[in-house]
């Protein structure tokens, strides 16, 4: 389902930026599941996992439009399961609830104050730029904290069954509902600007 850059651009400049995110990536069945059904019971297991509501992740990224909105890769399609010389795309989840924002913040605050999250200067402060847009990135927590292992484990639960079952499963924790959108307006204004400066290039 992959797309030109010049597609990708024609589209995106069509649409104003709120709606083709509430519509192609938020409020969609996500475009890797064939059925509504299926994709109902992928949300409940994990949310069982998390203890929070099913309404509260969300499938973003290739997996939920069927194409990259990446800067780096833009209009590139979706990789499913193949053959050994092509990796698979990723999955990329949104978790919305601000106890596990709280609980993953003070994780990475505590470690940091510590000096112990032992992470380049470049990598903290995305770390506090991402706080800033009300998430806290799975890859950034420390390993082997409570918050880590809890979302080692529900990735798990994400990543056991079909069509998730061999990709590789991450996630990032929202504070907000409202965080997670102004995330990807945002970063779809810069999906834009990328687009037109590489087609009017």
């Amino acid at each position: 389902m992959g797309m030109t850059r010049q597609e990708l651009r024609d589209i995106l400049n069509a649409r104003d930026p709120l709606d083709f995110v509430e519509s192609q990536i938020l409020s969609r069945i996500p475009w890797i599941f064939s059925s509504g059904a299926t994709y109902q019971s992928w949300l409940q297991s994990v949310a069982t996992e998390l203890a929070i509501g099913a309404e509260n992740i969300r499938i973003v990224g290739s997996a939920a439009t069927g194409f990259s909105l990446s800067p780096l890769k833009p209009g590139r399609p979706f990789r499913k399961i193949s053959g050994p010389d092509m990796r698979a795309s990723d999955i990329d989840i949104a978790l919305i609830d601000r106890d596990l924002f709280i609980g993953a913040w003070n994780t990475v605050v505590q470690f940091d104050r510590l000096h112990s999250l032992h992470v380049p200067m470049e990598t903290r402060d995305r770390i506090r730029f991402n706080v800033y847009w009300g998430l806290v990135d799975q890859k950034s927590l420390p390993r082997n904290t409570a918050p880590s292992r809890q979302l080692l484990t529900a990735m798990a639960v994400a990543g056991r069954s079909p069509p998730l079952r061999g990709h590789f499963v991450r996630c990032r924790i929202y504070r907000r509902i409202d965080d997670l959108r102004a995330y990807h307006v945002v970063s779809l204004g810069q999906l834009r600007a990328k687009l037109m400066e590489i087609t009017n290039g």
